[in-house]
């Protein structure tokens, strides 16, 4: 039975700010040349979130703000700076996305100053030709006086969307060097409450509070080390887990408690350094490959929860892994190369929660009459052997952003093999979920054409592993996979972005026994629009099977109470047979209210 909550509480959870304010606005941009940087300085009416990366390819400085109005300010004169050109434009977050395109590579630094005298907040960013041997000299620049460096945000920092970035590849934040010679130490986070209400089984699914601190520890020469914690609380608990420790994590990660009313864990904890001529990321982290809304081609690195099957955003529903991600400048491009001892795989939703897959392409169907009971998981646990490996190679070509990419892993949804036994007057069909290797050889590319942004994903499986309607081979057959995605994103205004994508996946060794079609064909249509400067913006996901004619349909209204404040009211609508992907859910279409707190 589900427990009640009074809608009351959650009403009281949004309300406990008192007077509203707007988004802070971009007042001025403004460009200074000194002896030994560049510097732009954005002027602004209230305090700022943002992140900042260095990338190549071609080079470029990515400035991503939250909270802020989407009006640019009027472009200050670039002649005589590294900066050949500077763009402005809103990403599917509603951030606003500064983009300094350079002649050549340089070193980035930046920090925020509060208001003093006749002087608003300020956020600045300086512009090294190589990489300074000392720190800032006080007193230079009186008016723009060093400030410890703000936190970037209280998230680790989110590729930026490809959808509004010409010349964008999905990379990570490189390490920046330290302001100060000094150490420093700065904590934030964030705390996220929401409810969730069922509208056809007409019952509460969960009233969860997620927060998660973060510290940024920052040493001598450019190193950070991060540690981002996660405590979940649910008054539900229908979501689960039903299990202390589901089994899909390995000896090195998972939650250090856990069950479907609190979770305790250790979410990320990675050091960033140079050495040796490449970026080095050691710990436990995300690594996201892909770009796609709604459903992942390349973004396989990390396994999912599914918990909330993909209605969660990906980045709280990616499980960090444990690895050696380094990154090496190249002539012309960059590598990647990834090592991942970690043997941990995709949290699925439990048996008795409202996401327990249910679909014949997921799960065996069970004869009428028959018993069933699944066995313990054959997984992988040795960290050596069982490792993955992963390179990545980015380039600029012609006006277009390419990447190649490999990964030699184990595939992180089980092959659930099937064997029926006699046990008395009942047969019992065993499942014995196993997880098989596989290569994955796929590539990205992007271009944008003023407005349009085209892009593209491919990925190739050499093995991949599909439920049958028979009981040869146990109940398996397998195949290589091609998984692809087209996308064409329409920024129609500086606050609005239309986007649509194709989907395919084709199995070149079909055979009529599996469950799947051979070719399966899936439509994604992405509508966002900001309102009142941005205060307010709309976003609508759809998400159709051409095969199934099932659907997802997820809504959200967001409204920026403060700059670190966000509400939102929305829902997620699934429709169709038990067989579809999004049809298996069609009882657990859900209406939401929640908000987002940054600390």
């Amino acid at each position: 039975m589900k427990r009640g909550l009074p809608a009351a509480a959650a009403l009281a959870a949004l309300a406990f700010v008192g007077e509203a304010t707007r988004a802070a606005d971009i007042q001025d941009l403004r460009m200074g040349l000194h002896s030994d940087k560049t510097r732009l300085v954005l002027d602004l009416s209230a305090p700022v979130r943002y992140t900042l990366q260095t990338l190549a390819n071609p080079p470029r400085i990515v400035v991503e703000i939250s909270g802020v109005d989407s009006g640019p300010p009027p472009q200050p004169p670039l002649a005589g700076t590294p900066i050949t050109d500077m763009q402005m434009a809103v990403t599917p977050q509603g951030n606003m996305q500064l983009t300094l395109y350079l002649s050549h590579a340089v070193t980035a630094r930046s920090f925020t100053i509060s208001p003093e005298q006749d002087r608003s907040d300020r956020l600045v960013v300086d512009i090294y030709e190589d990489a300074p041997a000392q720190a800032l000299v006080a007193g230079e620049d009186a008016a723009e006086p060093p400030a410890v460096p703000a936190v970037a945000s209280p998230r680790p920092p989110r590729p930026t969307s490809a959808k509004v970035s010409p010349g964008k590849t999905v990379a990570r934040s490189t390490p920046l060097p330290s302001p100060y010679q000094g150490p420093s130490l700065e904590f934030s986070g964030t705390w996220e409450q929401e409810w969730a209400y069922q509208t056809k089984e007409a019952g509460n699914q969960k009233f969860e509070a997620l927060v998660e601190p973060r510290l940024d520890a920052g040493f001598a020469g450019g190193s950070q080390l991060v540690a981002i914690g996660r405590l979940r609380l649910d008054a539900v608990g229908d979501l689960g887990p039903f299990e202390d420790r589901p089994q899909n994590y390995s000896d090195i990660n998972g939650p250090i408690y856990n069950d479907k009313y609190a979770e305790l864990s250790l979410r990320e904890l990675y050091l960033d350094t140079k050495w040796a001529g490449a970026y080095w990321r050691l710990g436990k982290q995300q690594v996201v490959w892909g770009q796609a809304d709604g459903i992942k081609v390349l973004d396989v690195v990390n396994p999912q929860s599914f918990r909330e099957f993909i209605l969660d955003d990906f980045d709280d529903s990616r499980i960090p892994l444990w690895m050696v991600n380094a990154e090496i400048p190249l002539e012309g491009g960059g590598l990647q190369l990834l090592w991942i001892p970690d043997t941990t795989y995709h949290e699925l939703a439990e048996q008795g929660s409202p996401y327990f897959l249910t679909s014949p392409k997921w799960v065996p169907s069970i004869p009428p009459g028959t018993g069933f009971k699944v066995s313990s998981f054959d997984k992988p646990d040795d960290p050596l052997a069982d490792s993955d490996l992963g390179a990545r190679y980015t380039t600029f070509l012609g006006g277009w952003d390419i990447s190649l990419n490999y990964l030699y892993h184990y595939q992180d949804y089980p092959v659930l093999y099937q064997q029926l036994n006699e046990q008395g007057p009942v047969d019992v069909l065993e499942i014995m979920p196993t997880y098989k290797r596989s290569n994955l050889i796929g590539g990205t590319l992007s271009n944008a054409f003023e407005a349009l942004t085209l892009r593209a994903e491919l990925a190739y499986s050499t093995d991949t592993y599909h439920t049958t309607n028979t009981s040869v081979d146990r109940g398996i057959a397998s195949s290589g996979e091609v998984a692809s995605v087209v996308g064409l994103d329409w920024q129609y205004s500086g606050d609005g972005l239309l986007s649509t994508q194709w989907f395919l996946s084709y199995l070149p060794d079909y055979s009529q026994d599996i469950v799947r079609d051979e070719n399966e064909n899936a439509m994604s249509l992405l509508f966002q629009q900001g309102f009142a400067n941005n205060t307010w913006q709309l976003r609508v996901l759809g998400l159709y099977s051409l095969n199934d004619e099932d659907s997802l349909l997820e809504l959200k209204l967001k409204y920026w109470l403060l700059g670190n404040l966000e509400l939102w009211v929305g829902g997620d609508f699934f429709h169709g047979t038990q067989r579809g992907s999004f049809g298996q859910f069609d009882e657990q279409s859900r209406a939401l209210m929640g908000m987002e707190y940054g600390f």
